[in-house]
């Protein structure tokens, strides 16, 4: 039994999704007819399908451990020739794959009957597809965290929500700061930046979830708050240090405009 076996086993029950997405995929394609603009119901079956994933990676990831430890199933993965980084990677590739997919057959009636493929451009596509990917991957992971501490009701709750908290406050007044200095674009950057380290702080806390705690929910609990916490704080430390830069340069840049001669 490999990572493609849990790949497999997790799709078993779940692939009802696969019939909704086609079924949403054809009302679209009905509702085009009373859309005289192609470009818009592209857009919108686009738009629609990105979304799909979204939602299916989130209810995945809320359900895909959280809800076996709960139920005391979990312990059948354990009990497998597996090793613990082979069934986490499994779910979390079941689950990705699953939300990209289910937005495939929704855009698929739109490729094949309504005009999708004259309107979007092979860079475009490839943006929607890096979209859904990167957030459905995002969402999974973050869902799955939250699922197990809630579903653990233990004291280590209180860390989690001192953690978050701090950490968008936090990014609130770095984000302030930026836009006081007129710095939108490095802004965004900051952002794209933390977004890359808290996903990573997702994934290990995730994984260590799985290894360390195995069937205990109350311990798979702490390891995921205890190293979530320690992920936002290496995070804050590392966008605080960047939006820094990019103040100290903006200043300089400020600095050596208002001593520079003025050219008549």
């Amino acid at each position: 039994m490999t990572t493609l076996a849990v790949f497999r086993r997790e799709w078993i029950g779940r692939r009802n999704v696969f019939l909704l997405a086609l079924g949403m995929g054809f009302i679209q394609l009905v509702g085009t007819r009373f859309e005289s603009e192609v470009g818009k119901a592209a857009a919108l079956s686009l738009g629609s399908g990105i979304m799909l994933a979204w939602v299916v990676a989130a209810l995945f990831g809320a359900t895909m451990v959280g809800r076996d430890l709960e139920e005391r199933r979990f312990g059948f993965w354990l009990n497998q020739p597996l090793r613990t980084g082979e069934i986490f990677a499994g779910k979390v590739a079941a689950g990705v794959g699953m939300a990209v997919l289910a937005a495939v057959v929704l855009c698929l009636p739109m490729l094949l009957f309504g005009g999708l493929r004259r309107v979007l451009s092979l860079r475009e596509a490839s943006e929607a597809v890096g979209g859904g990917l990167a957030g459905s991957l995002v969402l999974l992971l973050l869902f799955h965290a939250v699922s197990i501490q809630v579903r653990s009701r233990s004291l280590w709750l209180v860390l989690d929500l001192a953690a978050w908290s701090g950490f968008f406050w936090s990014v609130r007044l770095l984000s302030l700061k930026l836009i006081w200095a007129g710095a939108f674009e490095q802004m965004f950057h900051v952002w794209l930046t933390l977004l890359v380290l808290v996903t990573l702080g997702l994934a290990v806390a995730g994984y260590l979830q799985v290894a360390q705690g195995r069937a205990d929910l109350q311990r798979g609990h702490r390891w995921v708050s205890v190293t979530l916490a320690l992920s936002l704080g290496l995070a804050l430390l590392v966008g605080s240090a960047q939006a820094a830069w990019v103040l100290r340069s903006k200043a300089e840049s400020l600095k050596q405009q208002a001593v520079s001669p003025r050219i008549r």
